[in-house]
């Protein structure tokens, strides 16, 4: 009897502890607005096209008129209707404005290419139309394209400053670096993805971001990361350029990865060059926290700086 008491009372225990994880799982969901279980998005309650605004099928929006309910292939019904609703916010005749969350949710539940390329559409409609967007908005979309490895669109904003104004900073930028390193080792277009790390190295100028230790570090990884002769030949010299400072800006990572590859090629002198510097500059590993947001959208992480 107690046995068969205790056996229920267990069970009961697990079936609450069940109920309890499925509630926290579905707390996380809606917080990334990410229906996990599936491919479906979520659109959160207070971005939800107003019945009004598609109910007539097709609809109006400043790209010409567009049907909410046909969806172009690769694009999931939820994010071609929020793509439909947030064009047709942007009309002049329009009562309801458009919300740069509506953006941000795009970006965030992209899964595949098309869905991004539909995003960026949407980002140059938002722009011409001098809607603001924030760090956040330039940052979110380094993460996007780097989720789906698909480099060109961010590539494509930030080399047209005028069309799509972005506003990146420090940190994006030499995330996008090392993200372009890593696909660069994996990709028969190597070279192609060399040159577009040295173009973002480029563009700290373009966008007034003064070059930092995180900005040749993120340099020098991406070179060693992809690992052909021109990107080693490439990696030495930028560190170089630094290292002949009197105040070195390069990061412990960087300089640990020109040891490992020296090491690889039997420069042993290199690799104990290296190995030595990052002891006498004490440098010390990089922060691996998340990138952080103040209530303004603006960058606030320490360990970027």
């Amino acid at each position: 009897m107690h046995s068969i008491r205790a056996q229920v009372w267990t069970r009961g225990l697990a079936a609450a502890a069940l109920r309890n994880s499925r509630a926290v799982t579905r707390t996380m969901a809606a917080a990334k607005f990410v229906r996990f279980t599936s491919t479906e998005a979520v659109i959160p309650k207070s971005m939800q096209p107003r019945p009004e605004e598609l109910s007539q099928g097709v609809t109006k929006t400043v790209l010409g008129d567009l049907d909410a309910s046909t969806p172009p292939a690769n694009i999931r019904p939820e994010l071609w209707t929020m793509y439909v609703a947030t064009l047709r916010r942007l009309v002049p005749e329009s009562t309801w404005p458009p919300k740069r969350r509506m953006l941000h949710w795009m970006l965030l539940n992209a899964e595949t290419r098309e869905e991004l390329d539909l995003t960026l559409t949407l980002t140059e409609q938002w722009r011409m139309h001098m809607l603001p967007i924030t760090q956040a908005t330039t940052h979110l979309w380094s993460q996007a394209c780097a989720r789906l490895k698909y480099p060109e669109p961010f590539m494509r904003m930030l080399l047209d400053r005028w069309k799509y104004r972005q506003l990146p900073v420090a940190q994006t930028l030499a995330m996008y670096m090392r993200f372009l390193g890593t696909m660069g080792a994996e990709s028969e277009a190597s070279e192609e993805l060399l040159d577009d790390v040295f173009k973002v190295f480029a563009l700290y100028e373009y966008y007034d971001i003064p070059h930092n230790a995180q900005a040749y570090g993120a340099l020098v990884e991406a070179c060693c990361d992809i690992n052909t002769e021109e990107a080693w030949r490439r990696a030495l010299v930028a560190s170089e350029e630094t290292l002949a400072e009197d105040t070195p800006m390069i990061t412990l990572e960087a300089l640990n990865a020109l040891e490992r590859r020296s090491v690889e090629r039997n420069e042993s002198e290199m690799a104990a060059r290296y190995r030595d510097l990052a002891k006498r500059l004490d440098l010390k590993p990089a922060s691996k926290k998340e990138v952080q947001f103040d209530d303004d959208s603006t960058i606030s992480s320490p360990g970027f700086d």
